[in-house]
């Protein structure tokens, strides 16, 4: 982004700014001065939601590009951990026992990491410190920002911290900046839940497909660290040999004809005689309760919703538009086709008052019964 300013005895304090292609004029002092203060506050607060913002900041670490203070904030703990032992890779392992402090924020005052911080590192370039849970002492460093100041650049100093409402406006927070960045993590959502567990499997040397990444959310949630420790699992297991989507599917004990992803995928074909055969498998085998499904079948026909009040079926535009990843998309397009809006708010109304019933609301029996009259009135 370019500003520019002209000034003479025919003009007078008319701005303009281009960006990309585009010039835009006659704007005033003031909303020009709040654009730039915005666009350096959004590089020193990054929002990370997606797998290539989060790729950028591992870039940045390892071409060795440091801040002095980086605050690793997120309710995923996946997020802190990766971050953390990234960043351990700055210090040599020769150096690590004089030159790497981790501590807890509930095990040491802000008091102590100060005095450790403003120490210069031995027979080397640098000294990190990494505090865990550390809400308490981001607290005591807003207080303090004057202290923290003082630490010499030799110092990378990381604290972790879990939930914090970060608010921009405070005057603390823009003075952190002068020293460091803020990382807040967004809450992962089950649309992007695909793209993080390729993230993490591509990191292993593993290739699978993106159909893989949602079976393997169906067993793990939106929990990154359960997805990460147990692929590193069947790396160690698998050491030396080719890991592909058969030997995730094992790993995992991931049914490949009867799993929540096929059931929402045969719904929308209205594939009757299949849907059907899985409701049946479910209700006899209990491989997911009826909450389970309840919320993947919501989110599905509430997509399906979304596309028809979009009218468009471009596809790249309606992946963007609705942050449904491009691979699915051709299954919701043709599911789409196979209910009409009328249809899709019917199912969604069926399925708010079997989750009523789920919980136990003018219903009294097993649950795993009503898998198969959800299913019923769904197709019917």
């Amino acid at each position: 982004m370019t500003f520019c300013l002209t000034h003479s005895s025919l003009v007078n304090k008319i701005f303009f700014f281009l960006t990309g292609s585009k010039i835009y004029f006659l704007l005033s002092i003031k909303f020009i001065l709040c654009l730039y203060l915005l666009e350096k506050f959004n590089s020193i607060m990054s929002l990370i939601s997606n797998v290539e913002e989060y790729k950028e900041v591992l870039k940045k670490i390892k071409n060795n590009f440091f801040e002095s203070l980086y605050i690793i904030n997120s309710e995923e703990i996946f997020f802190s951990n990766d971050f953390t032992e990234k960043i351990k890779k700055i210090i040599p392992d020769d150096q690590k026992d004089f030159n790497q402090y981790l501590f807890f924020g509930n095990e040491i005052k802000f008091e102590d990491v100060l005095l450790i911080a403003k120490k210069f590192p031995m027979m080397g370039e640098r000294q990190l410190i990494i505090v865990k849970g550390g809400n308490k002492i981001l607290n005591d460093i807003m207080k303090n920002i004057s202290q923290i100041k003082n630490i010499p650049k030799s110092t990378v100093l990381v604290i972790c911290t879990s939930g914090v409402k970060i608010e921009r406006k405070k005057n603390e927070l823009k003075k952190i900046f002068e020293l460091g960045v803020i990382y807040d993590f967004k809450k992962i959502y089950d649309n992007k839940m695909a793209s993080w567990i390729k993230f993490i499997a591509e990191r292993f040397g593993f290739q699978i497909d993106y159909k893989i990444c949602e079976l393997v959310r169906e067993r793990t949630g939106n929990n990154l660290s359960k997805v990460n420790i147990e692929l590193e699992k069947l790396a160690l297991n698998k050491l030396g040999s080719i890991v592909n989507s058969d030997a995730i599917i094992e790993h995992f004990g991931i049914n490949n004809d009867y799993n929540l992803f096929e059931l929402q995928n045969e719904i929308g074909k209205k594939n009757y005689s299949q849907v059907y055969k899985i409701s049946n498998y479910f209700s006899k085998n209990s491989s997911f309760s009826i909450q389970q499904i309840l919320s993947t079948l919501h989110n599905y026909f509430t997509n399906i919703f979304q596309i028809h009040t979009l009218n468009n079926n471009n596809p790249s535009s309606i992946s963007k538009t609705l942050g449904i990843n491009y691979f699915f998309i051709n299954d919701y397009l043709i599911a789409s086709k196979n209910y009409n809006i009328r249809e899709v708010v019917k199912i969604l109304r069926i399925l708010n008052s079997y989750d009523l019933k789920s919980k136990g609301i003018n219903y009294e029996g097993n649950s795993n019964n009503l898998i198969n009259q959800l299913v019923s009135e769904i197709i019917n």
